[in-house]
């Protein structure tokens, strides 16, 4: 004999009588068992919830998005939105200049990007989180929220980034809209139903955790800038309440926040138009530029980098050798080549390894140069800047051919009527 595995009837919780346990509804007054009726209230409360929170309009995320690709085809048409100094010029994020009193370069960059892919991924993010969180807070909390991010992303920049990098994108605003997710889903789980509940937690640790490995595994990625923006979002978001379903009106203090902060952003926009010292934007420079065959531009930013370091690393050891001063305008473009070769964009690890060599070579060649110079000195100079060269040369025969480069030795570079290596 088999053990019955289920009750062939139930007692229903309604009427009393023994309806078959096969059946679904009772067969005397139709009631549904009890779990399957909690069941459909759930699933009701959850719709009801979804409906009134999740499909109310969010404009204000669209019109990011188009600000946002209207400063890249800006930066694109005036010579190319991976290049520094259009960058620069249109307001990313530089310490020095900072320093100097541009602060409204704490707010524009988040408008920025260096590149296509750079653009379409967060612009995908802001498309798929954006409407959703500014359903979820209305739109007068979301701008305060994204921007406060993007600002403290960028503030986060300024203090622990490399002093000589300049910074752009949305990044730092989408990591505090992931803080904010997260921090709603926990602060307000009593209010969200279950279903909705463990769908939205899952959807954000899961987004989050992906794309802060993405930060930590990939170079040149502002990790400052990210963390700052997530912990900004995860702060702002403890203080600023959700927009429940039964709100109809936003409340005056957050309406004034909006105003505030919008016209913050408008102020450092005009500020930067005002102080704007690039190319103006042309269909020739957008042809030109680092747009359509960005790496090109990488790769002869990076000839004219080296090209540009060695001859101002020589012209300093001629100096030395004839026992003349060096001029302060030289050591000022010693400088200039430091920072040009900090700011290239990889393209090769090995011509990476060889900026960052010659980068070196730089400093410490500035560093002797506070003190009294010997003989020896020099010599070790000229030592250095050949080993240099040997393994420039090596890396020429090796990889960088196939960029077209060519590797010309010191003494023909010498003789050239510009003095400068024939590489192109």
């Amino acid at each position: 004999m088999e053990p019955v595995t289920e009750r062939p009837l139930r007692v229903c919780h309604q009427c009393g009588l023994l309806t078959p346990g096969s059946v679904l509804r009772c067969l005397e007054c139709g009631a549904l068992p009890p779990e399957v009726e909690q069941e459909q209230r759930e699933r009701q409360r959850a719709a009801r919830f979804v409906e009134a929170v999740f499909f109310r309009r969010a404009p204000l995320s669209y019109v990011l998005i188009g600000i946002n690709v209207a400063m890249f085809l800006l930066t694109a048409f005036a010579g190319g939105s991976t290049d520094p100094d259009v960058l620069t010029a249109f307001g990313a994020c530089n310490r020095k200049l900072i320093d100097q009193g541009e602060v409204w370069r704490l707010v524009v960059p988040m408008f920025l990007h260096i590149g296509m892919i750079h653009l379409l991924a967060n612009m995908y993010a802001l498309w798929v989180l954006g409407p959703q969180l500014e359903s979820l807070y209305g739109s007068a909390r979301f701008t305060i929220l994204y921007l406060l991010s993007g600002i403290g992303g960028f503030v986060a920049s300024y203090f622990f980034a490399h002093p000589e990098s300049i910074g752009a994108g949305a990044s730092g605003a989408l990591f505090g809209m992931f803080g904010a997710l997260l921090v709603f889903v926990y602060k307000y789980r009593a209010e969200i139903p279950p279903m909705v509940r463990a769908t939205m937690q899952r959807g954000v640790w899961l987004t989050l955790i992906i794309n802060l490995v993405i930060t930590f595994s990939i170079p040149f990625i502002s990790r400052s800038g990210h963390v700052g923006g997530l912990l900004t979002g995860i702060g702002l978001a403890l203080f600023i309440p959700y927009s429940p379903p039964n709100e109809r009106k936003t409340p005056t203090v957050w309406r004034v926040w909006q105003i505030v902060l919008m016209a913050v952003v408008a102020l450092c926009f005009g500020l930067m138009f005002w102080n704007y010292r690039g190319d103006p934007p042309s269909l020739a420079r957008f042809l030109a530029g680092a747009n359509v065959f960005p790496e090109n531009k990488t790769i002869s930013r990076f000839a004219e980098a080296c090209n540009e370091g060695e001859r101002v690393y020589r012209r300093i050891v001629q100096h030395l050798e004839t026992g003349q001063p060096v001029p302060p305008e030289t050591l000022a473009a010693s400088a200039a080549a430091r920072q040009r070769l900090k700011q290239l964009r990889p393209f090769n690890a090995g011509a990476t390894r060889l900026a960052d060599e010659l980068h070196d070579l730089l400093e410490e060649q500035a560093r002797m140069l506070t003190e009294p110079i010997s003989p020896q000195a020099v010599e070790q100079m000229r030592e250095r800047l050949a080993i240099y060269e040997q393994h420039q040369q090596q890396w020429i025969a090796e990889e960088g051919a196939q960029y077209g480069l060519e590797f010309v030795p010191s003494a023909e570079a010498a003789a050239r009527p510009d003095g400068s290596p024939g590489r192109e």
